[in-house]
Formats: structure tokens, sequence, C-alpha cells
């Protein structure tokens, strides 16, 4: 972890005390029944808890970190995991929780439809810092209401989590709206989806089947900011409400796919909207980027934010060198490219720029940038929801 983010990191966990969250993992419930088509339900539950959980400021570790996890210890995703990889999975995550079941579908008698069956969730929960089982926690009813049970076991779950925690169930579920069961289906074929066209066309019916459901709309919004759609991925994007804990990663996608648009203004007002609230060295390098287009003044600030929150990225010190060469600033601008240059000698276009410095090559006043900046297309999410977790006071 680079100094200043581990130094800020520090600084707010001894600042926030008072504020203790739990970093949660959360795994795919199992499928004990005999319905290898229910198979989708164990990661739908999954997605819930973490987005409920997290929604309640705890600090929850998203799918892709569970999933690099169970990669460093060759574990198979859709295996039944024992007790005890469960546990060395967890600490090899940094998680003081883990929330993990399973549940079981059974059809009444003269029925036919899935649907219409029958639904026992199970959820356990290992507390590691004391090293014990919580207690178990258990929904049952409609698998048609699979949507509250959901709900209602995050509820049940973050009261455990948090001790301070009195809403009653229904202020916490507030003015929500539970996705329809098919919507979800489908938006669970598209995370388990390995080709992303199946995981465009499974998110695109979600979203069709329930155009007020969050979830698909965000992942298409990914999916056309990688496909360089930049206007598609802020159609989708811009569904993401401010309440979702999704929001600010949202609104630095959005300003990634103003950029990419050559809307920059745009772009600058996304990046500053984030940065205000998160000041990671990410934002403030796609900021950078946005102001430079635009020769405003802060652009090489930004720059230097992000350079001194990772001195070793040699795409920070890229940009930084390119705005300094643009302003003549030539031995700054030579010291931050030939770092490039020493970390990655086959960049021809850093190669090039530092050459310009150590001439001393004059760039004329309003100018454009000298190379494209380079961006970064993702947040540290992690960090993001540590600190949000540490900033945001909890709800009394």
């Amino acid at each position: 972890m680079p100094l200043f983010r581990a130094a800020l990191l520090a600084f707010l966990i001894c600042a926030s005390l008072c504020a203790q969250s739990v970093t949660v993992l959360v795994l795919r419930f199992q499928n004990n029944s005999s319905y290898s088509e229910l198979n989708w339900v164990g990661e739908s539950i999954a997605e819930t808890l973490r987005a409920d959980l997290a929604q309640s400021n705890q600090i929850v570790l998203d799918r892709a970190t569970a999933l690099a996890g169970m990669k460093k210890l060759d574990l198979r995703p859709e295996a039944n995991f024992t007790k005890a990889s469960i546990i060395r999975l967890s600490q090899t995550l940094e998680a003081d929780m883990v929330i993990y079941g399973n549940y079981e579908v059974k059809l009444p008698p003269g029925v036919t439809q899935l649907k219409s069956g029958n639904i026992v969730i199970t959820a356990q929960m290992i507390d590691l810092r004391k090293l014990q089982n919580a207690p178990e926690v258990s929904e049952a009813g409609k698998l048609s209401d699979l949507s509250r049970y959901k709900e209602h076991l995050a509820w049940q779950s973050l009261s455990y989590m948090d001790p301070t925690h009195h809403t009653v169930f229904e202020q916490f579920m507030g003015n929500r709206k539970l996705p329809r069961l098919e919507a979800e289906e489908s938006y669970v074929h598209g995370l388990l989806a390995g080709d992303k066209e199946q995981q465009k066309k499974w998110f695109l019916q979600a979203a069709n089947l329930d155009p007020q459901f969050v979830s698909p709309a965000y992942e298409l919004g990914q999916y056309y900011l990688e496909h360089q759609d930049p206007k598609q991925a802020v159609k989708w994007l811009q569904r993401v409400p401010a309440a979702d804990p999704r929001y600010l990663e949202a609104r630095f996608r959005l300003g990634i796919a103003a950029y990419q648009d050559h809307d920059y203004n745009t772009a600058v007002a996304y990046f500053r909207e984030v940065v205000s609230v998160m000041p990671l060295h990410e934002v403030y390098n796609n900021l950078g980027a946005a102001e430079d287009e635009l020769n405003l003044p802060p652009a090489v600030d930004d720059f230097r934010h992000a350079v001194d929150g990772d001195p070793s990225d040699v795409s920070y010190l890229f940009n930084l060198g390119a705005a300094l060469l643009r302003r003549n600033l030539f031995e700054e601008a030579q010291q931050k490219l030939q770092g490039v240059v020493d970390h990655s000698p086959d960049d021809a276009e850093a190669d090039a720029l530092l050459a310009a410095a150590e001439d001393k090559k004059i760039t004329p006043p309003n100018s454009k940038p000298l190379a494209p900046a380079r961006l970064k297309m993702s947040m540290d999410s992690t960090a993001f929801r540590q600190l949000k977790a540490m900033l945001q006071p909890k709800t009394k």
C-alpha cells in the first residue's frame, strides 16, 4: 500500500475508534437442493448481503476480492468449502467476519413450478476476532419472496455485527424497491458467465426485466466503458443513485466516459465530485488529465497529488512529467520522465518526451498536451470502502 494511503488509513483508524466497522467476507451460499438450475440463488444471496452491509457502513470485501483470494489458495469458487478452508480464506483476506451458508428448495405436493417452491436459507457467521461462531440465522418461505428473505437475512446479520444497530426491519428497508426475481436471476447469470458478450446479454435482460434494478445497470456501464462506448456507459452509469454504495465509483467511471467522449469539462466535474469525498490518487490522476486537456492551472498540482500518493506508479510520473514539460519546467520534467524510462526502457513515448526535456525544447503557450494522458480505469474499491466506513458516522 502506498505510503500516503497507509498514513491516511492509520490516522483515520486512530481517529475513528468510536465507529469500528467490521471487515466482512461474504461467500456464495451452497445449493443443498436437487435442482442445479437454482445454483444462481447462492450468489444472489451473497450479492444482497454484500450490498446491504456496505450500505450500512460495514467494510465489505467485493466479489472480485473474494475470487482473487480463492485463486491464491487454489480454491474453486463453486466448491463446497470446509470450515478450515473458509477460515484460511478469511484470514488471507484479513476479514474480521465471514458469512456463508446454504439453502434448500422443495416443491410441495402437486407443485411443478420452482418459483412456487419453498426455500430454507441458513446463514452461518464466524467472528474471526474472537475465533467463535455467531448464532445461526435462517429464513424460510416461498422462493418467489426470495428478495425479501435476503434483505431480512442482511438485517439480522447486521444486528450481530453492530451491537449499536437498533433499527427495526421496516426502517432498514426504507423506500428501497425489491428487484423482480427474474431480473435477479438474469443478473447473477451475468456475473457467473465467463464470456463478456454473454455477460452483456444477461445484464441487458436483467435491466429490461426491471429498469429500477441498479446492479445490472452498473455492470453494463462498466462493460461499455471497457469497450470504448462512452455514450452507452453514461446511459447506464447515471442510473446509480446517491444512496447506492457504488455511487462514487459510478461517478468516477462517468468521469472516464466523459473523458473518452472528449467532454473534458464534464469529466472535471465528475472527478472533482469524487475527490472531494474520496481523495485517492487514482482520482487525482484522472482529474489532472481532464484539467490538462483544458489547460487549467490545477492540473499540475493534481498530478503531483497522484505522484505523492504512489511515487512508484509510472503512469503518474509520465503524466506529471508531460504536464511539466508542456509548461517548460524542464528540470523537474526530466526527473519525472527519467523515472519512467528507468522503469520501462521500451517506453518510446516517455523516451521522446525525456529527450525534449533534456534539449529544453520550448512549448508555445496554450498548446495541446504533448502526449495522451494515462488514465486509471478503476478506483481501489477496498480502500474506498474502508475510508468511507471510517469517515461516515454510524446511524444511531
